[in-house]
């Protein structure tokens, strides 16, 4: 039987208004994420996705990108938190606004010497977490719910397995589906959804 990992970013938050560096600093969903997140939800009820165990980071963005997705999950409890899944840290660039001359994207190493991580301890923590959850006997269908910077880390790990051609970010609230191959433990993209109303960093950049 093949096994289907969903990852889905959360909705805008008012930080990502703001051109601020997110990371490990949290901030409530817009009104805008929070329509995201709901036509994300929808979009999963009209293609008959159900996943079996759900995962959220445990930042407060996330945890409320699920209840406006899956309102029945949120309100049953029916999901776990998953601290592999939180974002990568920049450290004393957490919650400040954005400015020139700052690191861009790949960030590698960039952000060790500001008291954050680097992309390859981000990697290997989401890939481990990731995997773990999908070797589970009972695991077929599983949505993690994450961050844009985990997102795209995993999904380059994976690249040389993709099916489709991903675009450049992860726009908030797409819906990554990957197949999982148990024996190889690898990962193949075969599915992009993004939102009507999906937005990404370049839609917030007003002070870059």
């Amino acid at each position: 039987m093949t096994k289907y990992l969903r990852f889905m970013r959360h909705g805008a938050t008012e930080l990502n208004v703001a051109d601020c560096w997110q990371g490990r600093a949290d901030s409530p969903l817009t009104e805008l994420g929070r329509r995201q997140a709901a036509e994300a939800g929808a979009h999963m009820a009209e293609a008959s996705i159900a996943p079996d165990h759900v995962y959220c980071s445990p930042k407060g963005r996330v945890v409320e990108t699920l209840a406006c997705a899956l309102p029945g999950v949120y309100a049953r409890g029916a999901y776990e938190l998953e601290p592999g899944l939180v974002e990568i840290g920049f450290g004393s660039l957490d919650g400040k606004k954005h400015r020139a001359g700052e690191p861009q994207s790949p960030f590698r190493d960039s952000f060790v010497a500001l008291g954050g991580e680097s992309e390859d301890e981000v990697e290997g923590r989401v890939c481990a977490a990731l995997e773990r959850i999908m070797l589970a006997e009972d695991a077929h269908d599983v949505l993690a719910v994450s961050h844009g910077t985990c997102g795209r880390i995993f999904r380059n790990r994976w690249a040389r397995l993709q099916r489709v051609e991903p675009p450049r970010h992860l726009a908030n609230c797409s819906l990554y589906t990957y197949e999982f191959d148990g024996q190889a433990r690898t990962f193949s993209l075969v599915d992009i959804y993004e939102p009507a109303l999906a937005t990404n960093p370049e839609d917030f950049a007003s002070a870059r």
